[in-house]
């Protein structure tokens, strides 16, 4: 198991493992790892990932060294530093503040991470950075702020098909605000994607919205929970609502032909899945 040496520069790099750009990003780093581990005091490099790579990812060799892999199954690191982008890497200095921050693997990734790490190192010289990237976005601290953080890594969770912890995160979002709709909503949507329609109702019933997207988004809801619940004359009411203020929702197009199939009129059914199929796929 990996243990941080606190006396040490740390440098994370978040990676994909099915991801091409990550696996580049990889090479560059062994090259400089092996480059540096020869000229620097002790330092500390560490992958992070969702999932577990192939045997392959990471290639041994004596002229690539190889460093930890630690594994985030439940991107509780990811939430709490706000990270959506892979790969991106973050050099943390002895004194546990942020120095550098990158995003992306282009061109310049090795040199800008070779110079950048060298600097936090001590032997920067000529390889000194000319200007040091501090990662600002891990000090913005507002509540509008880390309420967008925690919802956009809801998206992600909820896009790997882990529910539970999507919603985890936007409870935290919630837990900022708790008049905001935002998180409210997104909480909703999260709740009837698992088949919590209770929940997902308990949770919008006292949404205030001002938008017409959020009033969309709020009878979308509330709809689609009571579908699940078998109030389906309330839920085919709040659905048309809902689609008449966002005609492209394919959800609601989708959630009306549930309550059209759950009666057994097949005609307006397929008539509302043939909708959403269209919106989905355009006219063509």
């Amino acid at each position: 198991a990996y243990k941080h040496d606190r006396r040490r520069v740390l440098a994370l790099v978040f990676l994909s493992a099915s991801q091409k750009q990550s696996k580049g990003a990889v090479s560059d780093i062994q090259e400089i790892l092996a480059d540096l581990q020869a000229k620097a005091e002790p330092f500390d490099f560490v992958g992070i990932m969702t999932e577990p790579p192939e045997s392959d990812f990471i290639e041994s060799t004596d002229s690539k060294p190889v460093f930890p892999v630690l594994l985030d199954s439940q991107y509780k690191l990811y939430g709490k530093l706000g990270i959506i982008a892979r790969p991106t890497v973050l050099i943390i200095a002895k004194d546990d503040k942020a120095l550098w921050i990158r995003a992306g693997h282009g061109y310049d990734f090795a040199p800008a991470l070779r110079s950048n790490l060298s600097y936090a190192l001590g032997i920067a010289g000529k390889d000194a950075p000319k200007d040091v990237v501090t990662a600002e976005a891990l000090t913005n601290n507002t509540a509008a702020s880390r309420i967008k953080r925690h919802l956009r890594m809801a998206k992600i969770l909820q896009a790997k098909g882990h529910l539970d912890s999507a919603i985890a995160e936007v409870h935290k979002a919630q837990a900022l605000d708790p008049n905001c709709p935002e998180p409210a909503l997104e909480l909703g949507e999260l709740f009837c994607r698992a088949g919590k329609g209770k929940d997902a109702l308990e949770t919008v019933s006292n949404v205030q919205t001002e938008t017409r997207s959020d009033k969309a988004k709020l009878l979308l809801i509330s709809g689609w929970a009571r579908r699940q619940m078998g109030d389906l004359d309330r839920a085919e009411k709040e659905l048309l609502e809902a689609t008449k203020l966002d005609p492209k929702s394919t959800r609601g197009c989708f959630e009306l032909g549930q309550v059209y199939q759950a009666r057994g009129d097949k005609d307006k059914a397929l008539a509302a899945y043939h909708r959403a199929l269209t919106l989905v796929l355009g006219d063509s």
